[in-house]
């Protein structure tokens, strides 16, 4: 059975009900859903732009490092070049110097040489002229004496002249 008075007390509570459930609980429901929304909405976007900056930076930091060893390799190279010219430099100064030395060698041998020789003619010029005035003194007389040193005055000063 319909009842006319239930029914519109029975809309009116419901509308009444419906305007405080909207009012208190779909209206606050609805606004923080939306705050929610919006923060994920930032949230989302502020992740993209670090994403964004992270890769940039990830490049920056590539960019860099091969830079790095680039310049690592450049100087390995100049460092590696600068020991071959050192141990070049090296070389040709202990071949001067070896050079020096044996030219040095070749000079006192031949300064020695040339003081024995002349160590040898000289002992060789006393023992002939020691053999000389020995056998003058058994077999020469004092006028053919005075002779012989005469003439060899006279040829000593056609050497020196």
């Amino acid at each position: 059975m319909f009842e006319l008075g239930t029914f519109v007390v029975s809309i009116i509570t419901f509308l009444i009900l419906f305007w405080l459930i909207k009012h208190f609980g779909f209206e606050p429901l609805a606004k923080m859903l939306e705050q929610r929304r919006v923060h994920i909405e930032t949230q989302i976007s502020e992740a993209e732009k670090s994403r964004a900056e992270a890769e940039a930076l990830l490049a920056e930091q590539r960019r860099l490092l091969e830079e790095a060893r680039q310049e690592a390799k450049r100087l390995l190279e100049s460092a590696q070049a600068r020991a071959d010219e050192q141990a070049r430099q090296i070389v040709a100064e202990a071949q001067a110097e070896a050079q020096r030395i044996l030219e040095e060698g070749r000079q006192v041998i031949e300064r020695e040489r040339a003081e024995a020789l002349s160590a040898v003619l000289d002992r060789v010029s006393q023992l002939t002229v020691e053999l000389a005035a020995q056998l003058l003194r058994e077999h020469v007389t004092p006028q053919v004496h005075e002779e012989m040193l005469q003439e060899a005055e006279k040829r000593l000063g056609e050497l020196v002249c």
